[in-house]
């Protein structure tokens, strides 16, 4: 499962996609609530890492940044909150966490952006106005992280609950 994942997230980045609409904060929450200990900490990261690799060798997109711990940062939270996904109401804490993600990744990310001191002035306006530029950019993270992970959270549930009725079922 952990390869697909894997293999998704790498996809999405490199194909034409919305600003901030991929699966990298799915695979890391979706990962937390179902991955085993050791691939739920791998996973995203080795996405991460793949892809922005890749994007710096066929898009010329500077692959890393002093913004890039805080980007890793705010996905090894999300990653965390993934580990409260459990229970009769794992969707609606899926929906809950999807959107704490995308906030705290709005926050972290653009606090990185502030303090790399190349778009803003490190002062509070300097801050203020790095957030209120990022705005734009919170609508499809929200819309894409929510998407994302509702769609692979089901299909791992699914997908889990359809092994276990073959393994189960006579040969």
């Amino acid at each position: 499962m952990n390869h697909i994942l894997i293999l998704v997230a790498v996809l999405a980045r490199l194909i034409p996609h919305p600003v901030n609409v991929t699966p990298v904060g799915a695979v890391a929450l979706v990962g937390g609530a179902k991955l085993s200990k050791l691939w739920r900490w791998t996973t995203p990261f080795i996405a991460l890492v793949l892809s922005d690799f890749l994007l710096g060798i066929f898009f010329d997109v500077k692959p890393w940044s002093l913004v890039t711990p805080f980007i890793y940062a705010s996905f090894a939270i999300s990653i965390f909150l993934g580990g409260f996904i459990s229970g009769s109401n794992r969707y609606l804490k899926l929906g809950m966490l999807s959107v704490v993600g995308s906030l705290q990744f709005f926050v972290i990310s653009n606090l990185g952006v502030w303090m790399e001191g190349m778009l803003y002035t490190k002062t509070l306006e300097g801050l203020f106005q790095c957030y209120l530029m990022a705005l734009p950019f919170l609508k499809n993270q929200l819309l894409g992280d929510l998407c994302w992970s509702f769609g692979l959270f089901t299909i791992i549930e699914r997908s889990q609950v359809w092994i276990q009725k073959r393994s189960l079922s006579p040969c």
